[in-house]
C-alpha cells in the first residue's frame, strides 16, 4: 500500500471515529421530533424534521440568521412554523416529555402577545390546548414559563426562570415528568416543582414553533427538540454542549467535522 493510499485510510479512520463522536453528543433515545432550523433544511415554507414524521410549514415571514449551531431562525411574534403534527405528537397519550430549544430574545419584552405582555410561544402545542414554553411577561422574574394542561394549566403565573438578556443565546428545557416538572436554564436547573401527573390534556397533535393563539415570540430560535419521555439533567447538559445531531436530513451520513460548529 503507498503513502498517499495509507493516508487516505487513515483519514477516513479519523472521520469515522470524529463522527460517532458528534451523533454522539445529542441523546436520541425518545426523540420525537428534531428541527436544526438549518438553511439546508428549510425549502420555501417547508420545514424539515430530520428525525419525525412531523414536518412544519412557514405561515408568514420567518428569517433565516445566524443560529447558536449553523443557522437558526428569527420570528416577528406574528408568524409560526405550524406543524400539522401524526399520532407521534399526541400528549394526551403521554405521561412524560420534554422540549428544548436554543433561544435569542430581540429585546427585554419579547412578545407580540394578544393580551399586553402575553405570551410568547418559543414551541407550544398551545392551539391544541395542551403545553407551551414561552414568554410571560406578567410575571415579573418569572417570565420563562412551561405550562401544561394537566389538572387545569399547571405552571402558568408562578412557575418560571427571569427574563433572559436580550440579544445573547440561551438554552431551555421544559420536562413534565409522572413525578416532577422542571424547567432547566443554560443546562443548569432553573426551576422544579412538583408534577401533578397523569397526561396532558391536549385536544389534538397541532404544534407551534415561534407563535400560537396567544402570542408569539420575537426573537431567534434554533436547534428545537421534542422527547416522548422525561430526559434527565445529563441529558440536558449534552443537549447544552452539543453542536447539533451530526446527521444530513432524512437520516443520511454524518456530516464532515469541519461542517459542525461548537454550541459553546
Amino acid at each position: 500500500m503507498g503513502r498517499k493510499e495509507n493516508r487516505g485510510w487513515l483519514v477516513a479512520a479519523l472521520f469515522a471515529v470524529v463522527s460517532v463522536s458528534a451523533i454522539a453528543q445529542l441523546p436520541e433515545d425518545g426523540i420525537i421530533s428534531y428541527y436544526p432550523l438549518d438553511a439546508s433544511t428549510v425549502s420555501g415554507k417547508d420545514v424539515k424534521d430530520v428525525i419525525g414524521k412531523n414536518p412544519g410549514v412557514i405561515n408568514g415571514k420567518i428569517s433565516s440568521t445566524a443560529g447558536k449551531v449553523r443557522e437558526g431562525m428569527e420570528f416577528d411574534g406574528a408568524s409560526p412554523i405550524e406543524i400539522a403534527g401524526t399520532e407521534s405528537l399526541n400528549f394526551a397519550k403521554m405521561k412524560a416529555f420534554s422540549v428544548a430549544a436554543w433561544v435569542n430574545a430581540a429585546s427585554d419584552d419579547p412578545v407580540v402577545g394578544v393580551v399586553a405582555g402575553c405570551c410568547g410561544s418559543i414551541v407550544a402545542q398551545r392551539n391544541a390546548a395542551g403545553w407551551a414554553l414561552r414568554y410571560d411577561g406578567r410575571n415579573a422574574g418569572m417570565e420563562m414559563e412551561f405550562i401544561v394542561n394537566s389538572a387545569g394549566w399547571v405552571g402558568d403565573g408562578g412557575f418560571g426562570v427571569k427574563k433572559l438578556a436580550p440579544k445573547t443565546w440561551h438554552h431551555l428545557v421544559g420536562v413534565y415528568g409522572e413525578k416532577d416538572m422542571i424547567i432547566y436554564l443554560n443546562g443548569e436547573v432553573g426551576v422544579s416543582q412538583a408534577s401533578p401527573g397523569g397526561s396532558p390534556v391536549s385536544t389534538g397533535v397541532n404544534t407551534e414553533i415561534g407563535k400560537s393563539t396567544d402570542g408569539g415570540w420575537v426573537g431567534k430560535i434554533d436547534e428545537v427538540l421534542i422527547y416522548n419521555r422525561a430526559i434527565t439533567a445529563a441529558d440536558v447538559k449534552k443537549i447544552y454542549t452539543a453542536s447539533g445531531l451530526g446527521v444530513e436530513p432524512s437520516g443520511k451520513a454524518a456530516t464532515k467535522w469541519g461542517e459542525m460548529k461548537s454550541a459553546r
